[in-house]
C-alpha cells in the first residue's frame, strides 16, 4: 500500500467519523426539541389552569356571593340602625 493510499483511506475513515458525528448531534438536537415542545405544552396547560383558578377564585370571593352565603347558611343579617352603635371621643 502506497502512502498516498493510506493517507486516502485515512482522509475517508475521518470524513466518515465526521458525517456520523453530525448525524448524532442533529438527532440530539431533534430531540432537545421534541422536549421543549413537550414542556411548552404543559407550560401552555397550566396556564390555561392557573387562569381558570384565579376566575374560580374571583367568582366565589365576590362581595355578593359572601353576604349571600352569610344570609342564607348563617341566617346572619346586617344590623339596621337599632344595631348600630356610635362610638364618640
Amino acid at each position: 500500500m502506497t502512502k498516498s493510499a493510506l493517507l486516502l483511506i485515512v482522509l475517508a475513515a475521518l470524513c466518515f467519523c465526521t458525517a456520523m458525528a453530525v448525524l448524532y448531534s442533529k438527532y440530539l438536537s431533534v430531540q432537545s426539541y421534541i422536549q421543549v415542545s413537550e414542556s411548552q405544552k404543559i407550560i401552555d396547560a397550566l396556564d390555561v389552569q392557573w387562569s381558570q383558578l384565579q376566575i374560580e377564585e374571583s367568582t366565589f370571593s365576590e362581595h355578593g356571593r359572601v353576604e349571600r352565603a352569610a344570609r342564607e347558611r348563617l341566617n346572619m343579617s346586617f344590623p339596621g340602625l337599632e344595631g348600630t352603635v356610635m362610638i364618640v371621643r
